[in-house]
């Protein structure tokens, strides 16, 4: 119970920073100060500095409150706790980097339509690793899988392999709604000649777009190398599993509320890709961590990896030496 209180009070940090910021900069801070740009130039709008400060009182002290509760709230799954202190700590670091910027270089510069981010850009993505510090004291989940039964045999020559390639219509569309929005945010940009103006927002949309894309189509193998996922679209690994860190592997129903929705999704100790709800195959590691993907024929692979993993060599030296 003391780790996941501490979880959660650590969680008041964020807003006691902006509270102690506010205190030292009280007798500084403009009227105005900057609160929105809409690329790399200088802030298009700003904000009193009063409201900003509620503003971001609020988006650091809910998280804060919200944290504290959860921590003394028994009720809770280990997991469902250390996942929902990782999202409040993303909340309540991206509320304090955006005061402590928005008020700092405002003081600094002074004019708040003069203020540029630059290179402080990069404090955001920062801010956002605040919420593994909850994670990270939070207890660890207990996870409860079962191996499965069926098991195949082998002649002395062969090993054994299976595939499936499977399309995520899912990923297709937001591919096309991404281009399409990224089209109408930064085309006009680009046709007037504009671009560099937009540079970075282009650049992230792009990049969004070819991550996404990679997802279309993949290619699912399991084999003596352990369980791979591989993108066709553009021949890159997106997922690979060593067999010999497969600890148990089994096929079951997913369903999308379980992990985390729709997609590719990256969550503590977890992650997934989910098609659709149904069937799929779910593989935990030595080290406690778990991967699902959907498949139609989850069995097969399941199976195969649980042969492979029972006959490799690695993992019969290391039960025998576990067992001397």
């Amino acid at each position: 119970m003391a780790r996941r209180v501490l979880a959660g009070v650590s969680l008041c940090v964020p807003v006691l920073v902006v509270i102690i910021s506010w205190w030292v900069w009280r007798d500084r801070l403009p009227a105005e100060l900057a609160s929105h740009w809409s690329g790399s130039g200088p802030a298009d709008d700003a904000m009193a500095a009063g409201a900003l400060l509620a503003l971001n009182l609020v988006l650091t002290g809910v998280p804060a409150v919200a944290g504290v509760a959860i921590g003394l709230w028994p009720g809770i799954s280990a997991r469902a706790r250390r996942g929902v202190f990782f999202f409040l700590g993303v909340f309540g670091g991206m509320g304090a980097t955006t005061w402590l910027l928005s008020a700092g270089l405002t003081i600094q510069v002074g004019d708040p339509f003069e203020v540029v981010l630059g290179p402080w850009l990069i404090m955001y993505l920062v801010a956002a690793g605040y919420g593994l510090i909850p994670f990270a004291i939070s207890p660890r989940p207990r996870f409860e899988s079962t191996d499965v039964e069926r098991r195949f045999e082998f002649a002395p020559s062969a090993t054994g392999a299976w595939s499936q390639t499977i399309t995520g219509t899912m990923f297709a569309w937001v591919t096309v709604a991404l281009i399409g929005l990224g089209s109408v945010l930064y085309g006009p940009a680009v046709i007037d000649g504009r671009a560099v103006d937009q540079l970075f927002g282009i650049v992230v949309m792009a990049i969004a777009i070819l991550v996404v894309a990679s997802f279309i189509r993949l290619r699912v193998s399991a084999d003596w190398r352990g369980l791979r996922v591989v993108s066709s679209v553009f021949r890159i690994p997106l997922k690979r599993i060593r067999l010999a860190a497969i600890d148990v592997v089994e096929a079951a129903e997913l369903r999308p509320t379980e992990w985390g929705g729709w997609g590719y999704r990256i969550m503590p100790g977890r992650s997934a890709l989910i098609l659709r709800k149904g069937p799929g195959l779910i593989v935990t590691t030595t080290n406690k961590k778990q991967f699902a993907i959907s498949l139609d024929d989850p069995e097969t692979p399941a199976a195969l990896l649980a042969t492979l993993r029972d006959n490799n060599p690695a993992a019969l030296r290391a039960e025998t030496k576990g067992q001397s």
